[in-house]
């Protein structure tokens, strides 16, 4: 597993590549279009749908972050406020929650995802606490509800199939009634079309009223995105 690490304590895109037929399986399964499966090699868990890379875990450290762009939602992290709300939109193996409980043990961390099967993946291979605030819904319909966050961390997209609603001019609107006065939206957007990244900017823009920051990660397809409202 060392081989797939780089200088900056991350994993390459070789694992990223590999992932899917690396270290042992420990779960699968298929509904539908979706498979799912866990993997694990030492004290190393990841989740998969669809051979693509969702999350990964150190089980001896749940809150390190081990892909380059939830290393760098941190460094953006780092310097605000200590937020307590954060609705984040799509759950994975739950890393980037793990991190915020971690690192603001005062944080409400409310997670919506639409496949309960994630959510008892997360539950039952990832160590997820049974009690957290796990809400099984769609997150385009969620961000239409009334509770208000300072942050909302946005990790829905994949290079092949993002969801049609998260280029709409509706949704960002919802997102930004849903943030208090100050708040933040990050999202981790992943996309090899340029024209994508040209049409969420405008979107974001048209909504928020500035031009959103953004700092692509070396080496990946992913941009880290960050606005304030």
């Amino acid at each position: 597993m060392e081989k797939f690490f780089t200088s900056s304590d991350t994993l390459s895109t070789d694992f990223v590549f590999h992932c899917h037929d690396f270290g042992h399986l420990i779960y699968w399964q298929k509904h539908g279009q979706i498979s799912i499966q866990v993997r694990q090699e030492k004290q190393y868990r990841w989740l998969l749908i669809n051979d693509t890379l969702q999350s990964v875990i150190d089980r001896d450290d749940a809150s390190r972050l081990l892909l380059p762009h939830l290393q760098q939602l941190a460094t953006l992290w780092q310097p605000l406020a200590a937020p307590k709300t954060v609705l984040e939109l799509g759950l994975g193996a739950g890393a980037i929650r793990n991190y915020l409980e971690s690192q603001y043990p005062d944080v409400h961390v409310t997670s919506i995802e639409k496949d309960p099967e994630v959510i008892r993946c997360y539950k039952k291979y990832f160590d997820g606490d049974a009690l957290s605030a796990l809400i099984c819904d769609d997150a385009e319909r969620f961000v239409q509800k009334s509770a208000l966050y300072d942050w909302i961390i946005l990790d829905l997209f994949s290079q092949e199939d993002a969801p049609n609603f998260l280029f709409d001019h509706k949704f960002y609107q919802s997102i930004r009634n849903r943030l208090n006065q100050g708040g933040w939206l990050f999202i981790n957007f992943l996309s090899s079309h340029p024209s994508q990244l040209e049409q969420l900017q405008h979107r974001l823009i048209t909504n928020f009223g500035k031009k959103p920051n953004e700092v692509a990660i070396p080496d990946y397809l992913n941009h880290i995105i960050a606005v304030s409202r």
